[in-house]
């Protein structure tokens, strides 16, 4: 693609966001678009929201486990930006007007304590730069169709991996309390269990899904330091929003975290 053109598209997502009118994903214009410039728009896409006072406080990683890639037909992980304006603490009523098209997941939130940037990151490496990781629901917003075309992986990236915000338990799990991999997960919405999971159906364990992040954002020169929160991907089926609804994941002993739209 052009320079224009990424510009062009970086930001009529931007538009989208604000206008909160769904527009077609950039490989509907533009078929050739490859990795590139993918996050080439995106990186447009971010910038417009930090010009407009948006402050990116983490990263994430999506379309890890086998019912985030079947549901959206997209088979190898995404990857965006998070911002501390679209944080929400946990039991949050949150206004369902402020998003376009929202969808629920549910993950595991790791806050950094070091800087991850460095080639070939492992999961010592991860492991060692964790602070705590927290219970955590995630907010999807499509500035792009969802289900009118086909999206392709670099279309979701464009879109900044579909990031509209997210809620955070209160209980900070330690990495030396617990095997990530075993962490169930029991997702309700409004009091009624739809799935079970747990950390392993997230890359075999949710921090692997971070080095997997970490290798990707060095690569791309923007590495994740000290201080983040960075979404590991969810370990269930996303699920749509409606007026009214409550959402909740139970993680154990490891606590819960809950939202209610209005």
């Amino acid at each position: 693609m052009k320079h224009e053109e990424i510009v062009q598209m970086g930001e009529a997502l931007f538009h989208a966001s604000m206008t909160q009118e769904q527009m077609d994903p950039p490989s509907v214009n533009f078929p050739e678009i490859d990795y590139e410039d993918a996050y080439a728009i995106q990186k447009v896409l971010v910038e417009c929201m930090q010009k407009n006072g948006m402050t990116i406080s983490g990263k994430k990683v999506g379309l890890t486990s086998k019912s985030m890639r079947m549901a959206a037909n997209i088979y190898e992980p995404d990857y965006g930006y998070t911002f501390a304006e679209l944080y929400f603490p946990n039991g949050s009523e949150i206004d369902l007007n402020r998003f376009i098209a929202p969808r629920i997941e549910c993950e595991l939130a790791f806050k950094l304590k070091a800087d991850l940037d460095k080639p070939n990151v492992t999961l010592r490496d991860v492991l060692e730069a964790t602070e705590y990781v927290v219970p955590c629901l995630e907010i999807c917003d499509f500035r792009i169709f969802r289900d009118k075309v086909q999206r392709l992986v670099k279309d979701s990236i464009a879109d900044n991996a579909a990031f509209g915000g997210y809620v955070l338990g209160d209980v900070p799990i330690y990495l030396d309390q617990v095997d990530l991999s075993l962490i169930p997960y029991a997702f309700e919405v409004n009091n009624r269990q739809t799935e079970v999971s747990c950390g392993a159906a997230v890359y075999d364990d949710p921090a692997l899904s971070v080095v997997w992040l970490a290798n990707t954002f060095y690569g791309l020169h923007t590495p994740l330091k000290k201080g983040e929160i960075v979404l590991s991907g969810s370990a269930v089926a996303s699920v749509k929003v409606n007026p009214g609804d409550h959402f909740r994941c139970r993680f154990g002993r490891f606590g819960e975290v809950e939202c209610r739209f209005v």
